[in-house]
């Protein structure tokens, strides 16, 4: 198999976990939509670079963070006006037929991603790579590029400021300016 059908392979393999990651880093359907595709160009071209002992969904959510990045210092160095978009939900084709469940759920699920919203961004990154991608406290740091305790301490900090969320919406999250050397 070529490079190019295998990293296309690995793209769909992917697609929905990248989207997600671009989700979390960029807080904006539309921008995370642009960071996928720099993502994807980028990795294409970087293929013949992917380390087979790692995991190329790590590669490729590095990858992401990378690009992520480097946009934020681009736009810093050009400041230019941000439009707020609301954020899409996307269908779930494997809700249940009953409208009540599906109410319940759909009511649980938002409940869920506006308590990981309100997390601070290192803890918020942490939970969302571990708890919603699957990826292992190796990976995420390898991603995040701090020591496995590092990731380890951020997932337990805000999973319990997670639960406390869900548990009291009148909770407030601990200040992101504590949270900023972790």
């Amino acid at each position: 198999m070529d490079e190019s059908a295998e990293f296309q392979q690995l793209a769909l393999k992917y697609m929905d976990s990248l989207h997600n990651y671009g989700r979390i880093l960029t807080r904006n359907e539309v921008e995370a939509d642009d960071l996928l595709q720099e993502t994807l160009l980028r990795g294409f071209r970087a293929m013949a670079s992917l380390n087979r002992d790692l995991s190329a969904k790590v590669w490729l959510l590095k990858i992401m963070k990378n690009s992520h990045i480097d946009r934020c210092r681009r736009k810093l160095s050009r400041p230019m006006e941000e439009e707020l978009r609301e954020e899409q939900d996307l269908p779930d084709s494997s809700a249940p037929l009953n409208p009540e469940e599906i109410l319940v759920r759909r009511l649980a699920i938002e409940d869920v991603r506006g308590a990981i919203r309100r997390l601070p961004p290192v803890w918020r990154e942490a939970v969302e790579l571990r708890d919603i991608e699957g990826l292992s406290y190796r990976e995420i740091a390898h991603v995040i590029e701090k020591p496995i305790g590092t990731v380890m301490s951020r997932l337990y900090r805000g999973r319990n400021v997670l639960r406390s969320l869900l548990q009291d919406p009148a909770y407030q999250a601990i200040q992101p300016e504590r949270t900023r050397d972790l």
